[in-house]
């Protein structure tokens, strides 16, 4: 009897358990998404009431910037509804279109200053013995008046140049071509670059150059050649100098595609093909000719007054006015007038009495006395003690003191006054 049930009790017991399989089967498809284990309760966090992510959507991931394309330009500029009260020109080539760019987004909410573009992207200074880049220049500043210039350029002279003879042109003595980087090209190449400075000063005002960048696949000593003669040349003829290289390498030097945009956040500043810029990266490479520009052109420094020329005495001082600091008193001891301080007509110091005691000063001691202190003392010696004339108030002399004899300059013995008063007792 007890077997029996025992049995049915198993039997029960396997009956439930196949059923509790069975449902957690049928209960899978529906709760998959949810990550359970066929119930709600079986590690749904979702669960009571919580609301579930959508199916194959990814949990705490940051999307990641991806690598742009690769941009050949930058956009074209933009009208801007607001006419600005100057404008600014930027000459160059491709790097130059991506300045004029950066510059645009600087100034795209301001009224203070707008950007001409005098671009063109396969341009440069090497002139092919037909004064093309001075024509070029001419043409570009032409009708224009603009509260600055600057200029980027470069970037397509990384090549040999014709040797040009005086006239412009090639001839026989002369003929051939200069290596890139060689002693030849770079006087020649200077010369352009001197021309060049002096086209864009006959504007009279502020004129920038613009350095060269670092690019990915152009090699960082020719860039860094140009800049050094960009450098040297602007230097000489008294025009600022824009150095961008840093803005673009890493701790080490090195080029790099990522890096601290303007308002410090790491940020993709080169295109795929790292040459050109993206929106970012544009806006860094003009933040240093936008403070140069505000420093000189929207901002100037006001103009030092001339300077005094030597010999000539100082603006007298007004009567008024007071002095920055006084004259020095000694703190310790007695003021000592220096010659020629005292005021003219003004009355002498008069001298300090004979007597010391009228301005505060112990009298000497008379020899013989309470007070004094000298040694040896009088009755040692047996001297006698000089008689000094009464000058005591009252007419009350040292005659008629108690320490010294009437009518004798020899003081009393000691006791002598304390005897005599004993016997008048």
């Amino acid at each position: 009897m007890l077997s029996t049930r025992v049995r049915t009790a198993a039997v029960a017991r396997s009956l439930a358990g196949a059923l509790l399989l069975a449902g957690s089967a049928l209960w899978q498809p529906a709760y998959a998404q949810y990550r359970g284990f066929g119930f709600p309760f079986f590690g749904n966090p979702w669960f009571f009431g919580r609301p579930a992510p959508e199916p194959g959507a990814p949990r705490h991931r940051q999307p990641r910037e991806r690598e742009p394309a690769n941009i050949a330009a930058p956009p074209p500029p933009q009208k801007s509804e607001i006419t600005p009260a100057k404008t600014g020109i930027v000459i160059g080539d491709a790097m130059a279109e991506w300045l004029a760019y950066g510059l645009e987004q600087t100034y795209a909410e301001s009224a203070a200053v707008g950007v001409v573009r005098k671009v063109r992207p396969s341009t440069g200074l090497i002139d092919p013995c037909k004064g093309e880049p001075r024509k070029w220049l001419e043409q570009s500043l032409a009708g224009e008046k603009p509260v600055f210039v600057a200029i980027m350029v470069g970037m397509n002279d990384r090549r040999s140049m014709p040797a040009c003879g005086p006239s412009g042109k090639g001839d026989g003595a002369k003929a051939g071509t200069y290596a890139f980087r060689s002693k030849e090209w770079a006087e020649a190449y200077g010369k352009e670059v001197d021309e060049a400075i002096s086209l864009l000063k006959s504007k009279g005002v502020p004129v920038f150059w613009v350095g060269l960048p670092p690019a990915k696949n152009i090699r960082a000593a020719d860039i860094g050649f140009l800049n050094d003669l960009f450098r040297e040349h602007a230097e000489k003829a008294g025009i600022g100098y824009i150095d961008v290289w840093d803005a673009f390498v890493d701790e080490d030097g090195d080029f790099t595609m990522r890096g601290p945009d303007v308002n410090g956040q790491t940020r993709l500043l080169r295109a795929a093909d790292g040459l050109n810029f993206t929106k970012p990266g544009a806006r860094k490479l003009a933040l240093n000719l936008e403070r140069d520009v505000g420093r000189t052109v929207l901002h100037p420094a006001p103009s030092e007054p001339p300077a005094v020329a030597r010999g000539t005495n100082p603006p007298p001082v007004k009567p008024d006015e007071r002095p920055v600091a006084g004259p020095v008193v000694p703190l310790t001891g007695a003021p000592q007038a220096v010659k020629g301080e005292a005021l003219l007509g003004a009355a002498k110091p008069a001298r300090a009495p004979s007597d010391p005691r009228r301005v505060g000063e112990p009298a000497a001691p008379a020899r013989g006395r309470a007070d004094d202190f000298s040694w040896p003392r009088a009755q040692d010696t047996g001297g006698a003690a000089p008689e000094e004339s009464s000058d005591l108030p009252g007419g009350v002399g040292r005659a008629q003191s108690g320490d010294v004899a009437p009518g004798s300059g020899k003081p009393r013995p000691r006791g002598a006054s304390r005897k005599s008063g004993e016997n008048a007792r």
